[in-house]
């Protein structure tokens, strides 16, 4: 496993705790999203696979075309 790719793990473990039920799968998206900016590439993304339902579906979403860009806005607030 990639350095990337072990740390998306480990940051979504921290994060998902803290965001409600309904919030998680975008966020998991978006994170996937800022990963794959910064030089993350595809072949890093399916080692993962598998490890989390919320990191494969915003994986999938990115990879099959599914994802909105316009969904990505990182100055929402998810409160609790």
């Amino acid at each position: 496993m990639s350095l990337g790719a072990g740390l998306l793990l480990e940051v979504w473990e921290v994060i998902q705790d803290h965001l409600p039920n309904n919030k998680r799968e975008d966020m998991a998206r978006k994170l996937v999203h800022i990963f794959s900016e910064h030089g993350m590439d595809r072949d890093d993304f399916m080692d993962i696979k598998g490890e989390d339902d919320n990191i494969d579906s915003a994986i999938d979403s990115i990879y099959t075309g599914d994802g909105d860009e316009s969904d990505l806005d990182y100055e929402d607030d998810y409160d609790n």
